[in-house]
């Protein structure tokens, strides 16, 4: 390999780590940002304040979260929890 294949080798392997790196770091600023602004709905919808979603709570303040309501509580204690939540969404993302 001549010298100068050899440097554009390089600058293309520096290229390609650069873009993938790049890409990771976009990955995770997108997930960030919909983790953030997700808990600042719960936040807001959360009227009372007490960590919970009731049906009303959720009617108002997130409803396409209302409209499976009942498939998200899976313990059937009449109110949603970021973890119940979170494992819905997780649910969904893998079915696609």
């Amino acid at each position: 390999m001549t010298k100068t294949a050899s440097n554009i080798a390089r600058i293309a392997i520096a290229a390609a780590v650069g873009l993938t790196l790049s890409a990771c770091a976009s990955s995770q600023s997108r997930s960030q940002r919909f983790t953030d602004k997700a808990s600042q709905r719960f936040a807001a919808a959360d009227a009372n304040h007490d960590g919970y979603l009731s049906r009303d709570e959720a009617a108002q303040g997130m409803p396409r979260l209302a409209e499976h309501f009942d498939e998200i509580d899976t313990d059937h204690d009449g109110q949603l929890s970021k973890t119940e939540i979170l494992a819905y969404i997780q649910q969904r993302r893998a079915a696609r």
